[in-house]
């Protein structure tokens, strides 16, 4: 069965080696190979994190240290970065842009495994964090055009699923790793392996057409990009939500590692294996049940996402925090698990609520400044603002109190991301409202 994929007919458009339709079987291969560059994309981004207290004892770092070498120093150049390759993305080749992001933070992830000093692992991580820009709006995008609006959920929230996955090889790779072979040649190992996969995606994923090229014809010279973005209210919420549920819990996941092994002197392979089952296994599993429920339930309201969402983040609450004061590991990996699996569920619906929010050819640019917001403040200052806060708040000695505090002051401005997802569906809903108005009269 084929699936019609329409042919650009600008000029000005890439062009693209499809003949106008794709097989389905086809369509699931390039969600399958899109998945997995997400998924090496997010081991690379957490494998760090269970090399973080060798690190630390090889260079002396303080945790302020090991907080902006994984949040601030990893994600500030990656996200100014990310706005114009997504711009790009929206205008070019988006298999080139993945593929060739693909290969650059693949070699600064094996270029970390040779850092000799912390400056030198500073700039190699920095560099994995710009060739990782590249790869999500343009990914997004690429989706946008192999699949109807209808289908978006459930093939966006497989590919955050596969992403998610990658949190699990990263952190039960690593730490099969750390305890192996060490950091450094682990680092070597995955930058390798990237090498390979990134090939085999250049030479069996087709760029697609862009769907939208009759129907919406390409920006006016001189037209500005935020006019493209849609309601700026709207479109400032959604950001907001983005950016505090990533500082509630982006900031939290950098530092789970070293909490585990402080308040229950686990080994890496054992922390590698709860985490990630944690915040792999469980958000993959949210992530295709929250989008099958689009798919099924959310119809052709644009603001069942928003709604959607802000109920899930009010169940995670109280399983989130409640994992940081649990009395032995078995629980607290397995409230993390509930945490985690019910937060995924929001995925797919709300990134298929920011396409619909803005114009067809502005939604890899439109994923970036979304994401650079959710990247300064959530993984840049917000490992950054837990070390600093562990720093302040530790006893003397090594125990985790200090640690624990800092993830629940940081944590609890999820309260935030739901607030922001309720205005927002009530803002949307006006917008709707007003529109039906309008058409009526």
């Amino acid at each position: 069965m084929k699936t019609s994929i329409a042919t650009a007919a600008d000029p000005s458009l890439p062009n693209t080696s499809d003949t106008g339709t794709v097989s389905n079987g086809y369509r699931s291969y390039v969600l399958f190979a899109l998945a997995v560059v997400g998924f090496m994309c997010a081991v690379d981004k957490v494998v760090i994190t269970m090399f973080m207290e060798p690190i630390k004892k090889e260079f002396a770092l303080s945790d302020t240290q090991l907080g902006l070498l994984t949040g601030l120093a990893f994600s500030l150049m990656g996200g100014i970065a990310s706005v114009p390759l997504a711009r790009w993305a929206d205008r070019a080749n988006r298999k080139w842009i993945i593929a060739g992001s693909f290969t650059a933070w693949t070699l600064m992830t094996a270029g970390s495994g040779m850092a000799s000093n912390f400056v030198q692992l500073l700039a190699a991580r920095i560099g994995v964090g710009i060739g990782e820009a590249g790869c999500i709006p343009a990914t997004h995008s690429m989706l946008g055009d192999y699949y109807p609006r209808h289908l978006r959920p459930r093939a966006l929230a497989v590919h955050s699923a596969g992403t998610y996955l990658g949190m699990l090889g990263g952190l039960l790779g690593g730490g099969i790793l750390v305890q192996t072979v060490g950091w450094r040649a682990g680092f070597i190992w995955l930058g390798a392996a990237g090498l390979v996969m990134a090939a085999i995606f250049h030479f069996t994923v087709r760029e697609p057409s862009r769907v939208d090229a009759l129907t919406h014809p390409p920006l006016a010279a001189g037209a500005s990009l935020w006019s493209q973005l849609g309601d700026p209210r709207a479109f400032w919420l959604l950001v907001m939500a983005f950016s505090t549920t990533s500082l509630a819990g982006s900031s939290v996941i950098v530092w789970l590692p070293s909490y585990f092994e402080r308040a229950f002197a686990l080994q890496p392979m054992q922390i590698g294996l709860g985490l990630g089952l944690c915040l792999g296994v469980a958000t993959a599993i949210g992530s295709v049940i929250g989008g099958q429920l689009g798919v099924r339930y959310a119809g052709g309201s644009k603001s069942w996402g928003a709604g959607f969402a802000a109920g899930v983040t009010v169940v995670v609450m109280p399983f989130f925090l409640g994992s940081f004061y649990a009395p032995n590991p078995l629980l607290a990996f397995g409230l993390l698990f509930a945490a985690f699996g019910t937060a995924g569920m929001i995925l797919g619906p709300v990134f298929s609520t920011l396409q619909d929010l803005v114009a067809p050819q502005v939604r890899a640019t439109a994923l970036a400044v979304v994401a650079l917001f959710g990247v300064l403040v959530g993984q840049g200052l917000g490992p950054l603002l837990v070390g600093a806060l562990s720093d302040a708040l530790q006893v003397k000695g090594a125990n985790a109190d200090g640690l624990r505090t800092a993830m629940t002051l940081v944590a609890m401005i999820n309260f935030l991301t739901i607030l922001a997802f309720v205005l927002l569906k009530q803002r949307i809903d006006r917008l709707s409202a007003h529109s039906t108005k309008a058409q009526v009269g």
